[in-house]
C-alpha cells in the first residue's frame, strides 16, 4: 500500500485530503506546518508528498527542496489554489524534480488518478499550465533585455515598498538616479505611477511571483 504525507498549514485542507486519500486505499499522514518535516521524513519512508504551495514563510519549492535532499527519489506533487501562478516557475519546477501539480479544485478523481499516475513514474501537470508556461518563457525572452541591470534592482525595491530616499541608500546611488531610472522603468512598462509597478511586472512576468511581497 503506497504512503502519502500531506503537507499543508491548512488543518481542515490537510485533514479532509488524508482522509480522501485513506478512503482511497492509500496510508496518508499530514503534518501542517514544514518545520516538524524533516523529524517526518527521518522516521518514515513516503511514497508520495503532497504539499501546498504556500506557506506563511515559505513555499512549496522550498519545501520540495528540503524533501529532495533528505529522500533523493521523492514523488512530489504540489497542491495549490493558485496554479496559474505557477507558470512563471514550471521550468524551475520540473528541474527541481517536482512530479506534478493539481489544484486544489480538481475533483476526488483527479486527485487519486494523479497520485497513482506519479507512483507509476508519470509526471502530471495542468495542460493550461503548460501552455500558460510556454506563454510566459516567450513572455520573458521577449522582454529579458528590455530592462538594465540597475533597472531590475529598483523594481525590486519598488515592489517592497521602499521609497525614492530608501532605494538610493540601499542600492548607494543618488535620489536624482533613482527618479530618472524611474521614468525609464514608467516609459518601458508603460505606467504612469510606482503604484501601478507591481501589477505590471507581474502581468509581463519579468520577476518571479516570490518577489511580489507587497503591490503598490
Amino acid at each position: 500500500m503506497a504512503s502519502i504525507l500531506v503537507i499543508d498549514d491548512h488543518r481542515l485542507v490537510a485533514s479532509g485530503t488524508k482522509s480522501l486519500l485513506q478512503n482511497a486505499g492509500f496510508e496518508a499522514e499530514a503534518i501542517f506546518s514544514a518545520d516538524y518535516l524533516k523529524e517526518k521524513i527521518e522516521s518514515a519512508n513516503y511514497d508520495v508528498f503532497l504539499i501546498d504551495w504556500s506557506f506563511p514563510e515559505v513555499n512549496g519549492l522550498e519545501i520540495s527542496k528540503k524533501i529532495i535532499k533528505l529522500q533523493p527519489q521523492a514523488k512530489i506533487i504540489i497542491y495549490t489554489g493558485f496554479d496559474s501562478e505557477l507558470a512563471i516557475v514550471l521550468d524551475q519546477l520540473i528541474e527541481e524534480g517536482i512530479s506534478g501539480i493539481i489544484s486544489k479544485t480538481a475533483s476526488v478523481n483527479t486527485l487519486i488518478n494523479a497520485v497513482h499516475a506519479v507512483i507509476s513514474g508519470y509526471s502530471i501537470f495542468p495542460n493550461t499550465l503548460v501552455k500558460e508556461s510556454v506563454y510566459t518563457l516567450r513572455l520573458k525572452k521577449e522582454t529579458e533585455n528590455l530592462f538594465s541591470e540597475r533597472e531590475i534592482e529598483i523594481i525590486e525595491c519598488l515592489i517592497d515598498g521602499d521609497t525614492n530616499k530608501e532605494i538610493a541608500a540601499k542600492l548607494y546611488i543618488t535620489q536624482r538616479s533613482v527618479e530618472y531610472q524611474l521614468r525609464s522603468i514608467y516609459k518601458k512598462l508603460g505606467i504612469h505611477s510606482r503604484e501601478q509597478v507591481a501589477d505590471r511586472v507581474k502581468e509581463m512576468r519579468i520577476i518571479s511571483p516570490d518577489s511580489y511581497k507587497i503591490h503598490g
